[in-house]
């Protein structure tokens, strides 16, 4: 094979190697148990969806590092993956996020016990001031200590929650409603029902700005995601077109000199 040859194979493989299908690890770090997590719904906070933030400690430091998985509801963009080392600094980590029929998995690799997974499910319809979010948490570890944090938008009414019962505290201004849910078997789910009207379409937190002369300009962390995604499929999809297009260019020459070394 020629070194042209060689040279286009070789990129091609680099163009089509990220894009490859892969599964979940099929045992990711079993039998871990979680002692103390705690989950914050926090809907509108920074864009126009529900940031959602899991925080907590696995009870086995002696397995870490390790990978892992928690189960996302579907559609999720992730944010941010760390681990806290026992000197307090963080680790950012890498992770993967895999499509399943009910829930999507993230998968993580966790240089120590405790862990901190946040991201923003898919936008609200702004459109209509009665706003509705069905959160459905599910372990896929055992929950000794489970505590969930509910925070009500700013400048919104009727602000309700299913099931009830959640303690009302102020932080910063907000309205949070705390839930001690106690333990949790892995599979085990909590759903929570969140309602309230609200006539605006301003996150509860200014995230981006103009300058002072103009007028404010007001970001999406999803959406923002979601674009670099679509970049990125675009970007994929040229480069199928390209190794194509090289595929055939190189087919084509072969041939011809073939049909000219047989003349």
């Amino acid at each position: 094979m020629k070194i042209g040859s060689k040279i286009l194979l070789i990129w091609i493989g680099l163009v089509f190697a990220p894009g490859l299908p892969s599964a979940p690890p099929a045992q990711a770090a079993e039998g871990l148990a979680i002692g103390r997590m705690r989950v914050m719904i926090w809907p509108e906070h920074d864009d126009a969806g529900v940031l959602v933030v899991h925080d907590g400690r696995f009870t086995d430091d002696t397995r870490f590092p390790t990978t892992t998985r928690f189960l996302v509801p579907k559609g999720v963009v992730i944010n941010d993956v760390c681990s806290l080392s026992p000197g307090g600094q963080h680790f950012c980590q890498l992770y993967e996020l895999f499509s399943g029929e009910s829930m999507d998995e993230a998968v993580l690799s966790l240089p120590y016990s405790n862990f901190y997974l946040s991201y923003h499910l898919p936008p609200l319809d702004l459109t209509k001031e009665r706003r509705q979010i069905d959160f459905t948490l599910r372990a896929n570890h055992p929950i000794a200590k489970l505590e969930v944090d509910i925070k009500q938008p700013l400048r919104s009414s009727e602000f309700s929650i299913t099931p009830a019962g959640g303690k009302l505290s102020q932080k910063k201004g907000s309205n949070h409603f705390a839930y001690q849910q106690g333990k949790l078997e892995r599979g085990e789910e909590r759903l929570f029902r969140i309602g309230y009207l609200k006539s605006d379409r301003l996150p509860s937190v200014e995230i981006k700005f103009s300058n002072m002369t103009g007028p404010r300009i007001w970001g999406s962390p999803y959406d923002t995601q979601r674009q670099a995604k679509t970049v990125i499929y675009g970007l994929f999809g040229s480069g199928l077109a390209v190794a194509v297009a090289g595929l055939g260019w190189l087919f084509w020459l072969r041939r011809r000199r073939r049909v000219e070394q047989g003349a």
